[in-house]
Order: structure tokens, then sequence, then C-alpha cells
């Protein structure tokens, strides 16, 4: 898996400060080549995603020049983008400050020099924005990667929408996904409007006011979410189920569904979608492989409605290579029947000292177990909290599965070797690290971290022109990984409040389920 690159992040006072120094044309001047000083300025991280993959294609192009350069640790670096930072007043010994906004207003407007080469802003993504930081982009690739990016669109007064939609090509992505542009079948908008009791926070006498009462709400069911047939999921996705998509000015959740065998089951065909204004460059109906809606397609919010016209202006900017930025994936506990709760979720549910007591019960007895039963030692490791093997995972720094690796290759080899003080040692550290996830709230409970899919057999019925009802009643959810019937406790992530907890009933039923594959 691809890591991304190290970029060089600096502060926009100490640019300008360089500027008084060596003067505009030289700008910000480097240290040495490969000095501590010099690799210390590459702070910041340029994702692998849609961006960097054509931002790298472009440099080779436009430059002439090789896009990264790799040290001894095998860390990739580029020069082709530097991230801003706003977060101080420049000070000079003579003269008047400047403060942030007026050297962000400066550096937006005349870019800046590292070394001579010129650096113009570029963009900003959703957390770049919360942080207050920017990408520079060297000004040679600007025009090209501007056009690439903006998908023929105009820059558009709705700065916030803009900026975060147009950098949605910069997302790190954990692969790509080929999916053709003629196979997606874009359907309307579905709204669902009720009233339901709520906080409503609203301006009253120039004051914000929270009170309760009965309100109209408006929900779009399908918010961001799409259908994508099995026969897409090949090679590394073989054994996904979900996959959260990227492209430029779309972003999706697609789920696995047996999207075509639902389309000849139903006899479903081409007129018949197109006369109820559902929108596909397919030519044939076999071609569909994947369901989405206007929701999913920012494209549409700066050019007008979903029609065949929008649709083909956004496909004539695009490609089919979609980023893949995460799939669905068992817990790594036990084998994915246990998952880690928080301190926030066990605060929420106002559990009593002996309620609590039995809740860390089994803790404690592993615990024990772990401290006097090496077989045990051995299963911890390997099957209860077994290492990820698709690179994600980040390692603890206190190391202690990879000293496993060494403890039980010398317990192999020495019969007595878990009476010496290297071993207990290391067994005092594992029992030291498992109450500190305890005293954190990290007990392990019977339960999974899901993927919400919402309405998707609705969003079925409704391509085969039928009546869209539920298959599940108020407090119903499906979840394979319970038998059917079972009560269960769900609770959003990140969990913040008792008004996240939701009690529900698990119904595995109905037949139209066999067309999902949800793992």
């Amino acid at each position: 898996m691809h890591k991304g690159y190290r970029i060089i992040s600096v502060e926009a006072a100490d640019i300008y400060k360089h500027e008084q120094e060596y003067g505009v044309a030289v700008g910000y001047k480097l240290p040495e080549v490969k000095s501590d000083a010099y690799f210390w300025l590459f702070k910041n991280k340029l994702d692998y995603s849609l961006d960097s993959i054509e931002l790298e294609k472009a440099y080779t192009r436009i430059c002439r020049k090789k896009f990264s350069f790799v040290d001894g640790h095998n860390n990739s670096y580029t020069l082709a983008v530097i991230n801003v930072k706003f977060n101080f007043t420049y000070k000079p010994e003579d003269g008047k400050p400047l403060k942030v906004k007026r050297l962000r207003e400066y550096f937006y407007a005349n870019g800046f020099n590292v070394n001579g080469v010129h650096y113009v802003r570029y963009k900003r993504s959703a957390g770049s924005s919360r942080e207050g930081t920017c990408l520079f982009i060297d000004e040679r690739l600007y025009k090209y990667m501007t056009k690439w990016s903006e998908c023929g669109l105009k820059s558009q007064s709705d700065l916030a929408s803009w900026e975060s939609y147009r950098a949605l090509s910069l997302s790190g992505i954990k692969g790509t996904i080929e999916i053709p542009l003629d196979g997606i079948l874009f359907v309307p908008d579905c709204k669902s409007t009720f009233t339901d009791e709520v906080v409503a926070v609203e301006m009253q006498g120039g004051k914000l006011t929270a009170q309760t009462k009965q309100t109209q709400i408006t929900n779009d069911i399908w918010d961001g979410e799409s259908l994508l047939d099995e026969s897409l999921f090949v090679k590394q996705y073989a054994d996904k189920h979900m996959l959260l998509l990227r492209n430029k000015f779309f972003k999706s959740c697609g789920f696995k569904t047996k999207l075509q065998k639902w389309i000849k089951d139903k006899g479903i065909t081409l007129d018949d979608l197109k006369a109820r204004d559902f929108v596909t460059l397919a030519t044939d109906i076999s071609q569909i492989v994947m369901v989405t809606t206007p929701n999913s397609l920012k494209y549409l919010k700066f050019v007008g409605a979903l029609s065949d016209k929008n649709i083909r202006k956004w496909t004539e900017n695009v490609n089919s290579t979609f980023g893949v930025v995460k799939w669905d994936k068992r817990t790594k506990y036990f084998g994915g029947r246990l998952v880690q709760s928080s301190y926030q979720f066990l605060n929420t549910l106002g559990l009593t000292e002996q309620e609590t007591a039995a809740l860390l019960q089994p803790s404690f007895d592993y615990i024990s177990y772990v401290r006097r039963d090496i077989d045990f030692m051995r299963f911890h490791f390997a099957e209860a909290y077994a290492k990820e093997s698709d690179g994600e995972e980040k390692q603890t720094p206190d190391g202690l599965a990879e000293r496993a690796d060494v403890i039980f290759k010398l317990l192999y080899d020495s019969p007595f070797f878990d009476q010496t003080a290297l071993y207990t040692n290391f067994k005092n550290d594992v029992v030291s690290s498992l109450k500190e996830q305890l005293r954190r709230g990290h007990i392990l409970l019977n339960g999974t971290n899901t993927t919400l899919l919402g309405n998707g057999t609705e969003l079925l019925k409704y391509i085969a022109g039928e009546e869209v009802t539920s298959e599940l009643k108020n407090d119903q959810i499906r979840c394979e990984r319970f038998e059917n019937g079972a009560k269960l406790l769900c609770a959003r992530s990140p969990h913040i409040t008792m008004g996240n907890l939701y009690l529900v009933e698990n119904n595995l039923n109905g037949a139209i389920w066999d067309y999902f594959d949800l793992g």
C-alpha cells in the first residue's frame, strides 16, 4: 500500500521573514540538502490520492524531473507542493508587525519562492481549513492541475462548498477501482418528511435558544450512498462488502449487491428507467454496475439538476478510475467477535457500581489467565489481539507485539525460558498494558463495528418501480453478526452523548436481502 509523500510544512511568518532577509526572488531558503535541518522541514504528508497520482504525471511531463526522492528508510519526499501554516504574526525587530490575516492575504495573492521556485495557492481540504493551513503548488503545475481538478467548473461564490468539493480528489486512498462511467445509473434523490420531537436551536430576540418541541424534519434517505454490482468486487476487493469511493466532485459509500441479478429478475429495461427520469449513459441494461443519486455527485450542486446533459459534462472531465478511501473490516479482537469500547460510551450508559463490576469481571479474568498461563499468553497475541495484515493498524509505542515474536521463539527453543527475568518483565509489561487499557475505558465487549446502510432495499425497489416500503419496522436493524431477534445496543462513532444510544431488535427476515452481500 502506497504511504504517500512527505512534504515541507512551514509557517507563513517564516517565509515572510526569509523574504525580508534574502529578497523575494530567493524567498524561503532551504537548508543544505540531506542535512537534518532539511529533512526536519518535511513534517506533513501528501496522502496517496487521485490528486497525487495526477500530480506525479504532470510533474514528470512539465518539470521534466523526478517527482519524488527516497531516503534510507524508504520514505518518499516531494517538492511539488508545500503546506503553509498561518499560526503566528510576523514580528520584525524594527517596524510594524504583520498579523496572520495580512500574511494570508499577501501569500494567497502573491505566492512565494522557495530557493527561486515560485509556489502559488492550490487547495485546502476540509481538515486543512479547520487547522488554517493551505497547500501551495509549484506554479508550473498550477494551470494544468487546476483545470484537471475543477472539471470545467468556474470558482463559486459559496467558497466553503467549492473549496471542500474541489479538494475531494485529495482524499487519502488505499487503492483504486475501475467503474465504467457508462455503467452508472443516476436515480433522483428521495426525501422523507416526518414530524418528531427534537431539541430545536433557534434565534429568538437576537439570541440562540434551545427548547424541546415538535418539528418537521426532511431527510434524504440515500444520503451519499450507492449500490455496486458484485462483479466489481474482484482482486483485492473480492472479500470486501463496502467501498468508500472518491472521484472528482464525487463521494459515496458503495455496498455490494447482486444488482444485475435484481435487474434481470425484475425485467427492468433502459426504457423503463429513462421514462422515470433516471439517467445513464449505458446503451444496454447489462452495462449497469452502479446505482447512485445526485447527493453523491457534488458536481450537480454547481451545474444544476440531474439531467443527461449534466451527467455527460461530468463524464467528459473524469475517468473510470475511482479512489477507494476505505472498506469494511472486522475488529482485530478475537477474530472479529469482540469490539473495544471507549470511556465516552461507558460514561453514557449510567451504570451502577455493581453493574460496572460485572462488566469488568471478564476483563479481570482475562488478565489473570495472561499472568499465569503461557499458552494463553500465546493466544493473546496470536488470536485475541492479532496484528492487522493490511498494514493499516498503527503500532503501539510499547512495541509488545514485536517483542512477543522474539519471546515466543525463545520459549520454543528453551523449555524453561518462562522462569527467566526476561519473560517475567515481558509478562508484567503485558499485564500493565491491559490494565492501562481498562483505565481508559477500552473494554472488550460482544459486538462489532459496522457501516450504516440506510434504506438499501428501498433503493432496489425504487429502480424496479415498486412501492418504496421498508423491510424493517421501527426500532429494527439487520446485522448478520447477531442472531435473529436479538436485542442490540447501537452507538454512533464518534460517541459523545447518551442521545446517540439506540436500543433495537435484530431482524434477519426478508427474501430481498438475498440480493445483498453485506458481510
